[in-house]
């Protein structure tokens, strides 16, 4: 709407004009002044314009030629010059009126219009992500995004010290750690000033790291023990162990029995496993939040190499046997024995199989299946339908399995068929050409692992005889005997011990099939600790020194040489090293660590300095009770000793778990 002013004066001249004289008289009429109206105005009622801004708002010119002048209602909020130019000074409303002077033809006029005076608009300006990572020594350009404004944009870093950054967002990472870039855009006539940030992490250069390459030092009752090489660069090891097998280190916390250890050193012992159960493990190499591949994977199953002894009686007081495992030797206290310790005292044992004692087997037909029929006793016109024949013995606590004896004149398996020393290995050629019970890996037993299946709670054959029905005699072992060319390792079932023969006898033999971890008694087997010595494959620990020698070599001190009773007790009195549980090793314990390549002592020296001859076991002879057995180091045999006069050495053992 266009706004028009005209003057009352220019309205009054308009009537006198049309006015006559009052007498109506004939002479000339008078002539009287007059002007027109005219009008102005602003080309809109309204105007914003942002503080600190100016604009030109003239008002249409009109049809006379008198000068246009404006004024301002308020110029504190907006002033307004001779040419019309407006300035915003402050936030608020004014009026903007312009006159158009009179002249000789047209009268005055004016026009207004309103002005308001706006703040300065805000604007935006950010980085797409809120923080970013940047290698050490690197550059990286950011940019912010969203300006609507047209002032100036600059950058800063909080640390300088970590990152820096130019004019046109190039940051260069100078150290390691975190630091915040700053944009900032000035405001300009229109628009407020704005900023924006983002942090910047700064990481070391990736390490290359070469994956591990790890080896099983040793694995057996409920443990194994790993082992790899230093990696270049890496400044710890982490291990991945799973039930299953573990094809990315991302993915181990969904694999059956995942589990992540960091910071793990080498060798690095695992406890607590499960016999019979199937372990992957795998390892990398770290150095800070770098990490390897994964290594080469391995699979292990522990084993409890040693079955116990089948003992569950105990010594009498002086020279008897006793009917059960009773307290015998109750002097200040029970003192433990042979049947009252390990599996046979288990009278909560799960078996896979059957057994006598703890002893665990599984018969095992030709072609290698279990059979249906475990509990049939073996006929010689048996099958293996019906549970009265079978050919191979399952052990499910070593987890080694035996060739079966047939009867006598009965083919290569006969129990009367028997060879000299050096024709040991033609039985395990021909049983592995025949596949016995689906096996080609048989061969000829150590003494430990004769001696595992030994049942020393009976004799001729000491043997369960429900699952080895023909098994008397003497059976060659494997391991030749230290120092000594002429005669060879048996180890004879009539009396359940380790003996030598002459090498050009004929004897009996027994294969075996399956790994083995007892057999080895290297360094690596054992780790050393505060004067005890732990096996990492049986899971027993031993006090490194015989009783009455101490010393870093057990050089200190007299071997303390007492009965057989007096050495139990003064095993059961033992507080070595905070342990109050030691104990005599039965008759297979202290046979594990025989070291049959050795002799004088039969015994790593290194691991067990110090060592004398003859140690008792907590094993007694049955059934006659009369005798405990010995271990002689001087090669590793058995022997019994009147348990009442003679004397021997004391080895300690304790559970290491």
């Amino acid at each position: 709407m266009l706004i028009k002013n005209v003057s009352a004066l220019a309205i009054m001249c308009l009537l006198l004009a049309a006015c006559g004289s009052g007498s109506g008289s004939s002479g000339a009429g008078e002539t009287k002044s007059w002007s027109h109206l005219q009008a102005i105005s602003f080309a809109a009622d309204s105007t914003n314009i942002i503080i600190g801004n100016s604009r030109t708002i003239v008002a249409s010119t009109g049809e006379g030629s008198g000068a246009i002048t404006y004024t301002s209602s308020d110029s504190s909020i907006a002033s307004v010059s001779a040419s019309g130019l407006v300035t915003a000074n402050a936030l608020g409303s004014a009026t903007i009126t312009a006159t158009k002077a009179a002249d000789s033809t047209y009268s005055e006029a004016s026009a207004t219009t309103s002005i308001t005076v706006d703040p300065l608009n805000e604007q935006t300006i950010s980085f797409a992500n809120p923080s970013f990572s940047i290698e050490l020594d690197t550059t990286q350009t950011v940019s912010a995004s969203g300006v609507e404004g047209t002032g100036a944009i600059s950058y800063t870093s909080s640390d300088e010290n970590v990152v820096t950054v130019s004019s046109d967002g190039l940051v260069t990472a100078i150290a390691v750690g975190s630091a915040e870039i700053t944009v900032f855009i000035a405001a300009d006539s229109e628009y407020l000033e704005a900023t924006a940030s983002i942090t910047v992490t700064v990481e070391a250069m990736p390490i290359a790291l070469d994956a591990p390459v790890i080896s099983v030092r040793s694995s057996g009752n409920a443990r194994a023990m790993i082992a790899w090489d230093a990696i270049g660069n890496a400044a710890g090891y982490n291990l991945y162990v799973a039930k299953e097998s573990i094809d990315s280190a991302d993915n181990y916390a969904s694999l059956t029995g995942g589990e992540l250890t960091l910071n793990v050193t080498s060798p690095y012992s695992l406890t607590g496993l499960d016999n019979g159960q199937s372990y992957y493990f795998a390892v990398t190499a770290s150095a800070g939040a770098d990490e390897s591949d994964l290594s080469n994977e391995l699979t292990v199953v522990p084993k409890n190499p040693l079955n116990d002894t089948g003992i569950v009686s105990s010594g009498g007081g002086t020279s008897s046997s006793n009917e059960t495992c009773t307290t015998a030797i109750n002097n200040e206290g029970h003192v433990p024995q042979d049947c009252d310790q390990g599996r046979d005292a288990d009278l909560t044992l799960t078996k896979v199989g059957a057994g006598v004692a703890a002893f665990d087997f599984t018969k095992i037909a030709s072609d290698g299946s279990a059979l249906t029929v475990q509990g049939g006793a073996w006929a010689a016109d048996g099958s293996e339908a019906a549970g009265t024949r079978w050919s191979c013995v399952r052990d499910n606590v070593t987890g080694l399995v035996w060739e079966m004896k047939t009867e006598a004149d009965a083919g290569i398996h006969a129990t009367n068929a028997k060879v000299v020393w050096a024709d040991r290995n033609l039985l395990a050629d021909a049983t592995n050409t025949e596949a016995l019970c689906g096996i080609q890996n048989w061969r000829v037993p150590t003494v430990v692992e004769l001696a595992t299946i030994v049942n020393a709670n009976r004799l001729n054959p000491a043997l369960d005889t429900a699952r080895f029905p023909n098994g008397a005699g003497s059976h060659w072992a494997s391991n030749p005997v230290a120092g000594d060319g002429a005669n060879g390792w048996v180890v004879n079932f009539f009396a359940g011990i380790p003996i030598l023969k002459d090498k050009t006898l004929g004897m009996s033999q027994r294969l075996v099939s399956g790994s083995y971890q007892a057999n080895d008694t290297s360094d690596d087997r054992y780790t050393v600790n505060d004067g005890t010595v732990t096996d990492g494959v049986t899971g027993l620990m031993w006090k490194q020194c015989p009783e009455g020698l101490s010393g870093d070599d057990c050089s200190v001190g007299e071997v303390g040489l007492l009965i057989w009773g007096g050495s139990m007790k003064r095993a059961r009195d033992a507080e070595f090293a905070g342990y109050s549980d030691w104990r005599l090793p039965n008759m297979k314990e202290l046979l594990s660590i025989v070291a049959f390549d050795q002799s004088s002592p039969a015994i790593n020296t290194t691991v067990f300095p110090g060592s004398t001859l003859s140690f008792w076991t907590s094993s007694h002879k049955v059934p006659t009770g009369a005798n405990a057995y010995v271990v002689d180091f001087t090669l590793g045999i058995h022997q019994p000793k009147v348990r009442t006069s003679q004397k021997s050495a004391q080895r300690l053992v304790r559970d290491a778990d």
